[in-house]
């Protein structure tokens, strides 16, 4: 959760920064993001809850260890939304 907060604060330093930040206006742009990010959250918590073993392919295929550390967890939030951010972009001028 807390690189889901850290993608999207690093992302409204800009409209903050220009003082055209609103809260709702962010917020509702913002709310599948993050919804996404935490249900993969908790669906990839429950699969390394009930399959600890999947650690090590999700560590091959990402380079992420979310079983042993925070940091990992930290970037997959981070990660996460960008990729969603980016996929969002690439329909609406596709």
């Amino acid at each position: 959760m807390l690189g889901i907060l850290i993608y999207n604060l690093f992302k409204a330093k800009e409209y903050i920064a220009n003082n055209t930040f609103i809260l709702a206006i962010f917020i509702k742009e913002n709310l599948a993001i993050w919804l996404w990010a935490f249900c993969v959250i908790v669906v990839a918590t429950s699969i390394l809850y009930i399959e600890p073993n999947a650690n090590a392919i999700i560590r091959n295929l990402s380079g992420l260890d979310l079983a042993n550390t925070k940091t990992g967890w930290l970037l997959f939030g981070a990660g996460l939304c960008g990729l969603f951010r980016n996929v969002k972009k690439k329909k609406s001028t596709g």
